[in-house]
């Protein structure tokens, strides 16, 4: 594996050139320079930086030593080990005796910011893979499941096991960073959650469900981080299904929640498919909504959408005449002749239970258009 890329060593070179007052190069596993602050000397032989990675030690160049080997200059010259192994030479330029206290910190520097890249460049992979892997998961194109499964378990995670499609997407047009939220999601989520990006950039969670409890539990502490985190994301939730294998069912109805959810309240960020059952199945429905002309009639009939309005409460508060008073600042006599009004217009009567269903199928058929 290549770890020491041209533009790692120089990185290398400007983090450490901004404490030092000392030209610094680094030189790969072949002791070609490959990172420097003199641009010059990129590409060329370091012959002292072969000498270090034949023995494994540092050697020290005055200049009379640096004028006997090719490409280099006075200074100190030390080796960068990766999992215990040299991979490459770091040397800072100048008299010995006058830059040996800091060059072992140097050193120090250059391995951590090589193990930082290393370490970045698996997690980086680690998320490719894990999107991909929920992509085709979602998508219920034909799929290798032995090959999903062998992918799975090289991530530590279980096929066969209980879990929920989570969607996270914008609410606004502000951009937000995708990996920014994926990264700090991870401390929310175990090992056994999967995390990805479809391709218009939604975040798909597939939560393991361990139980209704466990799932609601963390659902709240979820609403509530998110919410602190970033109040620009809309989030909707699925359906448990027993096997990843069958989350494009899981992943399209918590798409539909926040489809039919946005529609009819706006003003929330969560919208979960049990909330919205009726009204994503009701969705389907809106090519026959001719059949329920009364409610039009209503709509014709209510200029200020007072009757509307009342109808809503009326059912949120399940008939019971106090508190839709209450809610509306009106008398119970003046809610008494607005449900009379419905009536007169619709022919549906708000106090009968059939009739009232009727009602809201048909409010909740036209909100949906």
């Amino acid at each position: 594996m290549l770890f020491l890329t041209h533009e790692l060593a120089q990185e290398i070179v400007e983090r450490t050139m901004k404490i030092l007052n000392q030209n610094i190069n680094v030189m790969n596993s072949d002791g070609i320079i490959i990172g420097s602050g003199d641009q010059t000397r990129i590409n060329q032989l370091h012959a002292g930086a072969l000498l270090v990675l034949k023995n494994e030690e540092s050697i020290e160049l005055d200049q009379v030593k640096a004028s006997e080997m090719k490409g280099s200059k006075p200074g100190i010259n030390l080796p960068i080990y990766f999992n215990n192994q040299p991979v490459g030479v770091i040397g800072i330029t100048g008299e010995p005796h006058e830059i040996q206290n800091y060059a072992q910190l140097v050193k120090m520097a250059a391995e951590l910011v090589l193990e930082q890249s290393v370490l970045l460049d698996r997690v980086q992979w680690k998320e490719r893979l894990q999107s991909e892997i929920v992509n085709q998961l979602i998508s219920g194109m034909q799929m290798n499941e032995k090959g999903i499964r062998e992918r799975l378990e090289f991530l530590g995670v279980t096929l066969s096991k209980s879990r929920v499609a989570v969607v996270l997407k914008q609410s606004t047009r502000i951009d937000f960073s995708n990996h920014k939220i994926i990264r700090a999601l991870r401390y929310e989520l175990s090992q056994e959650d999967l995390i990805g990006v479809a391709i218009n950039d939604d975040i798909i969670i597939l939560k393991n469900v361990i139980n209704e409890t466990d799932f609601r539990s963390w659902l709240s502490l979820f609403e509530k981080w998110i919410k602190k985190y970033d109040n620009r994301l809309v989030i909707g939730t699925g359906f448990v299904v027993d096997d990843l294998l069958d989350m494009k069912s899981s992943f399209y109805y918590a798409k539909k929640a926040i489809e039919i959810g946005q529609k009819l309240q706006p003003e929330k960020c969560f919208y979960h498919y049990e909330e919205y059952q009726l009204e994503i199945s009701l969705s389907q429905l809106t090519s026959s909504k001719e059949m329920f002309h009364f409610y039009h009639r209503l709509i014709e009939h209510d200029k200020n959408g007072e009757l509307i309005k009342t109808l809503e409460i009326y059912i949120e508060e399940s008939g019971e005449l106090n508190k839709v008073a209450q809610r509306l600042f009106i008398h119970r006599n003046t809610l008494r002749y607005r449900l009379e009004r419905i009536l007169t217009i619709t022919g549906k009567d708000p106090k009968n239970m059939k009739d009232v269903m009727e009602l809201y199928i048909a409010k909740l058929l036209n909100d949906l258009t």
